[in-house]
């Protein structure tokens, strides 16, 4: 991984730590890099645990590769953070069954790979502040993950 990947990363997945503190969770980082969430948002009386998946952009979001197997994703909760290295990223909420229903499968014409070796994607578009397909309901939608006060 490049060193600014790995500061962009950085920086989505503590500005993700960030607000979720303002908005009242607890938060556990986990070890960078592992497989699985990257941060665990806990709430109050400790009753509610999110486990989350940040996915941080310096510019304008990128297509976020989903593998070639997306029923192997576990994570339920993901952030997208974008403008991750400016004054001011926008993070987006979504559920994976959210992804799940939005995701695409490389339709194989410029690679002319078969089914089994074609990715799933996540669309940019979903996660880019003024896009034609934003996803207005997930931005700043911490609340999405319930209340932290219970």
């Amino acid at each position: 991984m490049s060193n600014e990947r790995q500061l962009t990363g950085n920086a989505g997945v503590y500005h993700v730590a960030r607000e979720l503190s303002r908005h009242g969770w607890n938060v556990m980082l986990t070890v960078r890099n592992a497989r699985g969430a990257d941060l665990y948002a806990v709430s109050q009386c400790e009753r509610i645990v999110q486990p989350i998946q940040v996915k941080a952009h310096s510019a304008k979001p990128n297509d976020v590769r989903l593998g070639l197997q997306p029923d192997a994703l576990v994570t339920p909760w993901w952030v997208f953070v974008a403008h991750a290295l400016s004054d001011s990223p926008a993070c987006y909420l979504l559920s994976l069954d959210e992804i799940r229903q939005l995701m695409v499968r490389d339709p194989g014409t410029r690679s002319g790979k078969p089914d089994a070796q074609r990715a799933f994607w996540f669309d940019r578009r979903f996660c880019t502040p003024a896009s034609d397909r934003e996803r207005i309901d997930a931005r700043e939608a911490w609340t999405r993950l319930g209340d932290p006060g219970r």
